[in-house]
């Protein structure tokens, strides 16, 4: 029968626990040391704004993101061949900003979709979704061109829902607009910002009579980081910082 020294088995214990632990400030604390660019701190921080809060204050200040493809369906009572391209393009892009498995899919089957975008006029909405119609006018005293409503799991915030309305009563250049900002912040990115004028973010677009017509650099970025494989839904605001830092970091090697 066999018996080991135990003194020498706990040195041996002790000599593995100490290089684990330096491995381990080495490797999982590396991403500490990265200093992002002033850009890059820009970035990072209107992500933050954007994912972690919303319009009506029902985001749990964590990050909420699709896991699936998000099969969409247009109800639309004319051809409205403009919209639908700028939806189309939207599509498009926000596709090839996505590299977690992530994309959005038009489809023409109203019993496949996990999404529904109503391109019609509010009152259309009371006939056709009654219970979304409650949901758009609900504390919103004031006309709008469009909303966005994401339903997620409260335990895993993974999006599994949305519907998205655009009025079709305003400008076409309102409505492509309002196309490109209702479409991402039923992704996950449900707030509006005063920080940068050119962003779809922009909340005062409105009052200046501004109409972006494409995604921002800072705007492409946050689409980029929330569908990027690195971000898992859930993360706070100090986890998605280090995940952040990471992604940057191996993006320079």
């Amino acid at each position: 029968m066999y018996y080991r020294n135990k003194t020498t088995l706990g040195l041996t214990l002790l000599s593995i626990l100490v290089v684990f632990l330096i491995l381990f400030q080495y490797f999982g604390c590396s991403e500490e040391k990265y200093i992002p660019t002033k850009y890059e701190r820009e970035v990072i921080e209107y992500f933050k704004e954007i994912s972690l809060q919303s319009e009506y204050n029902d985001n749990p200040q964590k990050v909420i993101k699709w896991k699936e493809p998000m099969i969409l369906y247009v109800v639309k009572e004319e051809e409205f061949k403009p919209q639908m391209l700028t939806i189309k393009n939207t599509i498009d892009e926000i596709n090839q900003l996505s590299s977690d498995g992530f994309k959005i899919i038009l489809t023409n089957n109203l019993s496949k979709c996990n999404s529904i975008l109503y391109l019609c006029s509010k009152e259309r909405i009371a006939e056709l979704n009654p219970e979304f119609f409650i949901t758009i006018n609900n504390g919103i005293d004031y006309d709008i061109s469009g909303y966005s409503y994401s339903e997620f799991d409260t335990k895993t915030h993974i999006i599994d829902k949305a519907m998205i309305f655009i009025s079709s009563e305003y400008s076409l250049d309102v409505q492509k607009a309002t196309i490109l900002e209702e479409i991402v912040q039923s992704l996950g990115l449900a707030f509006d910002s005063n920080s940068y004028s050119n962003s779809i973010f922009y909340k005062n677009k409105s009052k200046q009579d501004v109409r972006i017509q494409e995604y921002s650099r800072l705007d492409k970025d946050i689409i980029r980081l929330l569908y990027h494989p690195k971000m898992r839904p859930g993360l706070d605001s100090i986890e998605l910082m280090r995940v952040i830092k990471k992604i940057l970091k191996s993006e320079k090697n």
